[in-house]
């Protein structure tokens, strides 16, 4: 009881305790892991806020307001949050075939946690400069060069664990706030049969407007918005746009200005649908809107080419699904678009079904002969252990247009790194960690695996921290072993990571090795201390001798490895007797320092150094056996004159490498290659 009121427990001096007993993921940045209990309070579990119309949070800001709030939970210190920059995307704006194309967008998102609150000040720490925001964030109104851009702040409640009695929803969308379901649960999320769904939460669809007409022509691809007093005399021609990431039509958000050029007609402002064009004087033939997100067209009308068209497709992030254009409308004929699929985020330790994660977008409405198009699905990020199952079902589909109406495009599925799930895309969101990841459950053993070579910079090699330039390594095997022989085993990713977790059960006490099988050619400068534990070396493994605990963390293991340098002789050459040929002998160095070529008799008569390896070489005196500077990734070419005999020879060189800056003990073993000369008789 007393762990369980600790995590509950909302002191600043028991937060801070928390903190440090996490300890778990040495200087990273968490919440406060399992602070909400097991049970949500209601449906909806999730917080939003929003600051002033004109404020502008720069990279490294760590204090700044907040002016409108929704949900029903406060914000208090050790809380954790998402910042996001839910509309944000500059367009083409002409009236022509280019309209709606994005000409830039920064919609950036991460993890903060919340350091203080008082009135309507925010204190936050994140993981930019000085602990401040790694982005920039953006609220301001439409002007007449771009539409409105938006953020907001969302409190994600961090559950211990998480057993489902009913399903889960945010509040949606309402052009300041929400659309977003976001939960971090430290053990298992279970579902029980129920839904984490967030159907048609997101970006709104275009609202169908009874129109009579104006001075609009039938190639318009953008058309003034009419205004309150235009619409009570129904004074305007064509449908109106769906709201996207690029901004928010009149119609849905009077007090600002709408799309630059106006809300109306079939372009499709980035991600959200076009309206349908109606220019059609007998009102016979009203064209449809079109689907948002990747969507579809809708139905052409009266002019022949009067279909809204569709979104473009969504920038990889954290967006959620945007709107479908309305249908041209007249005495009530054309329908609404639908709305886009929410943003569902979902950190946990592992997910256990039966479920459904439910992102779909909304279906466009119909009044009449000419439909709304339908909404784009949402975006759905995981961040959960490597290798874990998805064993429930998930809905990410667009709406479907109505009457003709353009159906919405599908959502993004995203994780946080390589997962085995079909259809799914990397994409990390930094700041605070998720709470498996700061107090796992079990023993949990994380690390990346690189060549620390100082790539371009020498004084960054064998340093055991990987660099700028050092590239990961990908495919070394790594493994945990307990004292009954069973083993975890894992390979490490493109990004060079590696994971391996022990359950809560299975984290008794009792002792494991965790090791690292070398990959030939590669050398260990440095062998990396892992929790206190010194590793040793044996052949080609490395090993730490570790403990099983609950709530632990073994890392994270910055293994630093080094590559070989390449030291190649020439194919066979075959001379006749009497002859004589220059064999060429090839270095690529792996590190900055410096290299001596021998005979492996040290008796040769002189070499030829050709340092660019163009066939220009300069001799050097047999016996002085200089040492030549060698950058990481340069190749230099030692030429040898023979004279042949009658017999076959061989020649073997050495190549010996001495690093810059190398650790007292390390040494590259020397390397030798062998040339093969026959005799062509």
């Amino acid at each position: 009881m007393q762990q369980h009121h600790r995590r509950l427990a909302r002191s600043a001096t028991l937060i801070l305790a928390s903190l440090l007993l996490a300890g778990t993921v040495r200087g990273e940045l968490c919440g406060e892991p399992g602070r909400d209990g097991t049970a949500p309070v209601g449906d909806i579990i999730n917080t939003y806020f929003t600051g002033p119309d004109s404020q502008t949070l720069t990279a490294g800001t760590r204090t700044f307001l907040l002016a409108r709030a929704r949900g029903a939970t406060p914000l208090m210190a050790g809380d954790l949050a998402l910042l996001m920059q839910v509309q944000g995307a500059a367009i083409v704006s002409r009236n022509d075939a280019r309209y709606g194309q994005v000409q830039s967008q920064q919609l950036h998102a991460e993890w903060v946690r919340i350091e203080h609150l008082e009135g309507s000040t925010l204190r936050v720490r994140g993981a930019g400069t000085g602990g401040g925001l790694l982005y920039t964030y953006v609220n301001e109104p439409a002007t007449a060069e771009t539409g409105r851009r938006r953020w907001q702040l969302v409190r994600v409640p961090q559950y211990d664990s998480l057993s489902l009695s009913q399903d889960l929803k945010p509040l949606p969308w309402d052009g300041f706030t929400g659309g977003v379901l976001a939960l971090d649960v430290r053990r298992k999320l279970e579902l029980n049969g129920h839904q984490l769904d967030v159907s048609a939460a997101g970006l709104r669809g275009a609202p169908a407007v009874s129109l009579l007409g104006a001075l609009g022509s039938p190639e318009d691809w953008r058309y003034t918005s009419p205004s309150k007093a235009d619409r009570d005399v129904a004074y305007g021609h064509h449908g109106s746009k769906g709201e996207g990431i690029a901004g928010t039509p009149v119609m849905l958000l009077d007090e600002e200005s709408g799309y630059p050029g106006g809300d109306m007609a079939r372009g499709a402002p980035a991600t959200a649908g076009g309206g349908g064009n109606a220019l059609d004087l007998s009102h016979r033939a009203f064209a449809s809107g079109g689907g948002a997100g990747n969507g579809r067209k809708g139905q052409d009308g009266l002019p022949a080419n009067g279909g809204g068209k569709g979104g473009g497709v969504a920038p990889r992030g954290l967006v959620m699904g945007s709107g479908g254009g309305a249908a041209a409308r007249n005495k009530g004929e054309g329908g609404d678009g639908g709305h886009g699929g929410g943003l569902l985020l979902v950190r946990t330790s592992g997910l256990l079904g039966p479920g459904a994660l439910q992102l779909s977008g909304g279906p466009g409405s119909v009044a009449g002969k000419a439909g709304g198009g339908g909404g784009s699905g949402g975006t759905l990020w995981l961040d959960m252990p490597a290798g874990s199952l998805l064993p429930v079902t998930l809905a990410l589909q667009g709406g479907k247009g109505s009457a003709g109406g353009g159906d919405g495009g599908e959502g993004q599925r995203l994780a946080a790194g390589p997962q085995p799930w079909p259809g799914f895309a990397s994409w990390s969101v930094s700041g605070a960690l998720a709470g498996y990841q700061c107090r796992p459950a079990g023993h949990w053993v994380s690390g990346v695996i690189f060549e620390d070579n100082g790539a371009a910079n020498p004084g960054a090699a064998f340093n055991a921290r990987q660099d700028d330039g050092e590239r990961p390594l990908a495919e070394v095997s790594v493994s945990l072993t307990d004292n009954r022989g069973v083993t975890l085993a894992d390979v490490s990713g493109d990004a060079g990571g590696i994971s391996l977790r022990l359950s809560e059960a299975q984290s008794r006490g009792q002792p494991m090795t965790l090791s690292v099988a070398l990959p030939d050619n590669w050398l260990l400068p440095v062998i990396p201390v892992v929790q206190g534990v010194a590793g040793r070396t044996q052949g080609r493994q490395v090993s730490w001798a570790l403990k099983a605990q609950p709530d632990r963390h073994s890392g994270p293991l910055q293994l630093g490895l080094v590559a070989m340098p390449e030291w190649r002789a020439p194919g066979e050459q075959r001379v006749s007797p009497g002859g004589k040929v220059v064999l060429t002998f090839r270095y690529r160095a792996t590190l900055t320092g410096q290299v001596q070529f021998l005979g492996a008799d040290h008796k040769d008569s002189g070499f030829l150094m050709d340092r660019a390896c163009t066939g220009d070489s300069e001799r050097w005196q047999s016996g002085s056996s200089p040492r030549w500077a060698v950058t990481a990734g340069e190749e230099l070419c030692v030429r040898v004159p023979v004279a042949v005999a009658d017999q076959p020879l061989e020649l073997t060189m050495e190549a010996l490498t001495y690093p810059a800056r190398a650790p007292e003990d390390f040494q590259v073993p020397k390397q030798q290659a062998t040339a093969r000369i026959s005799i062509v008789r």
